[in-house]
């Protein structure tokens, strides 16, 4: 008898993630103020089109990340309010929650080196995230590093109530297509050094 042919699947993710990183560590050597510019891209498309609420979310940037620090003192100028993620322990593990942040506030060293607010600061529900991320598509697929944090935290969210998410990236981490799973949180627009990209689910 025959023994049957077994296909054994192998999963994409950790090989491209270890190549986007490569990839975005080159892109902000080679562009410092890849930040400065990626904000006022998103100035001139906010000024077309208004937010709807008034929370944003942004994020302790790691790494090789794109900084989000001047996308997001401009929308403290303009009178919005902001916060920042933070992951509390919870059964082993973490759970994404976010707080009230002012740019130059206190932060505290949270897990996976990400600053994060005290505990004090009070907990908000954000009506638009900005997200880091490793890759994206067209289709606002984000490849993020595995942990999931976001996309419970944005099914939570979303789950209540219409809660809108930005990528924030360099326009070279851009894939045709990048891998995708049931539980993975569209976003709804790219912010990135070179313009405002759509998605198109």
């Amino acid at each position: 008898m025959m023994e049957p042919d077994y296909i054994t699947m192998v999963d994409p993710k950790p090989l491209l993630r270890s190549e986007m990183k490569h990839r975005r560590a080159s892109l902000a050597a080679a562009n410092p103020l890849a930040g400065e510019q990626l904000a006022g891209h998103a100035e001139a498309y906010f000024a077309a089109w208004p937010l709807q609420g008034p929370v944003i979310a942004g994020y302790w940037p790691i790494q090789s990340e794109i900084n989000p620090f001047p996308l997001m003192q401009m929308f403290e100028d303009r009178g919005l309010l902001l916060a920042l993620p933070a992951l509390l322990p919870v059964d082993g593990g973490y759970r994404m929650i976010f707080r009230r942040f002012r740019i130059g506030d206190q932060l505290l060293d949270g897990p996976f080196d990400i600053r994060q607010p005290r505990d004090d600061a009070a907990p908000v529900d954000p009506d638009l995230l900005l997200l880091p991320l490793l890759a994206f598509d067209t289709k606002g697929i984000r490849l993020g590093y595995g942990g999931g944090y976001y996309d419970r935290a944005l099914a939570d969210l979303r789950s209540r109530r219409a809660v809108a998410a930005w990528g924030v990236a360099f326009s070279g981490q851009q894939l045709a297509e990048t891998p995708s799973e049931a539980h993975d949180q569209p976003l709804d627009g790219i912010f990135t050094e070179t313009g405002v990209i759509g998605t198109n689910p």
